[in-house]
């Protein structure tokens, strides 16, 4: 089954939509891309957009965000051709959502961070000793009876 997303570009990144078109159609997936102004479009059979989505995903996880779109690629019913005009059905979602972007980048980079850090904090972690175990469980309950 045809699925079509898109790729919106965090607008602080330093990543060009001409950037991202080239190198997704560089890619050995049989897909069809669009370039726009906010990142592009990729529509094809599921697994053939599930290895451009991968890629995307791995080398940009903070400077591209994926979504899936209502429409194919081309379609008359939001071209602004074919209904006369005016902004495209759902453009100023997609504008609200581009704005929050560099925001949304920022406190998944700060969670990442966290979690290195957490994992650091693992890794240097030295193995306490029995007779230090039993000097802090005695001094413990040692505390709790003269309460």
């Amino acid at each position: 089954m045809k699925k079509t997303y898109i790729a919106m570009i965090n607008p602080s990144s330093e990543l060009s939509p001409e950037q991202l078109f080239n190198e997704i159609l560089n890619l050995d997936a049989n897909v069809t891309v669009k370039c726009t102004c906010f990142g592009a479009m990729i529509e094809g059979e599921e697994n053939e957009v599930s290895k451009a989505l991968d890629y995307i995903r791995k080398k940009y996880p903070y400077d591209v965000f994926i979504k899936l779109r209502g429409y194919p690629i081309n379609d008359k019913r939001v071209c602004r051709a074919y209904r006369g005009g005016g902004p495209r059905p759902g453009f100023y979602q997609l504008d609200v959502e581009y704005r929050l972007l560099p925001l949304i980048s920022d406190a998944l980079k700060s969670l990442d961070i966290k979690a290195e850090e957490k994992e650091k904090a693992r890794s240097e972690a030295k193995p306490i000793r029995v007779k230090e175990l039993k000097s802090i469980i005695e001094e413990v309950l040692g505390d709790e009876s003269s309460n």
